[in-house]
């Protein structure tokens, strides 16, 4: 057998492996294992990142949301594995005042995410971008996806690296108990 075709015949076996494990933890309880409660709730590092239109942003234009902070990029297999789930959670999240940021780490920037979000038919997600990678290194990321789940205080309470199926009822309610009540739709009860 020639060195190139072993060679090419273990890529492809790598990647099917790779696929079959994705595959598994997709079809998993949403968080159950992979989700890491931050207890007491941590100050997320200081960093940035770029709007499509070129607009900085940190998290603190979120104050007041929940979050769930998503590092990506579009050649991670996992990434692009959970991005339709990410996609799906997103107007469900955003009725509940939590925002779902996915900034992509991709040194090719806004054209490899705009390329990907149309092939991929990702219509309910921002694009936002890290093309550095400064994101990776504020929040000490070994591997992508990771994703932090940040409170209305603007505080971490869990993170996860892996791939996750974002958009089931179990992961919502899970998402909108880390990140606590919206107060502008609390209302406390009423004294008798």
């Amino acid at each position: 057998m020639p060195l190139s075709y072993a060679i090419h015949r273990r890529a492809v076996l790598a990647g099917l492996g790779l696929l079959a494990l994705t595959r598994r933890a997709l079809a998993l309880d949403p968080l159950s294992g992979a989700l890491v409660e931050v207890r007491p709730p941590a100050v997320p590092p200081a960093f940035s990142f770029t709007t499509a239109t070129g607009a900085r942003q940190t998290l603190a234009d979120y104050r007041g949301k929940g979050v769930v902070l998503n590092i990506w990029a579009t050649w991670c297999g996992p990434c692009v594995a959970e991005m339709p789930a990410l996609d799906a959670l997103a107007p469900r999240a955003a009725a509940l005042g939590i925002a779902v940021l996915p900034v992509s780490m991709d040194a090719q920037g806004l054209p490899a995410v705009r390329e990907f979000y149309r092939t991929h038919q990702i219509h309910s997600l921002p694009i936002l971008l890290s093309p550095d990678g400064d994101i990776a290194r504020a929040f000490k990321v070994v591997g992508i996806p990771a994703s932090f789940i940040i409170d209305r205080a603007g505080r971490i309470t869990a993170h996860l690296e892996g791939a996750v199926q974002w958009d089931t009822s179990s992961a919502l309610a899970k998402i909108q108990h880390l990140v606590g009540p919206d107060q502008k739709s609390f209302h406390p009860p009423v004294p008798a």
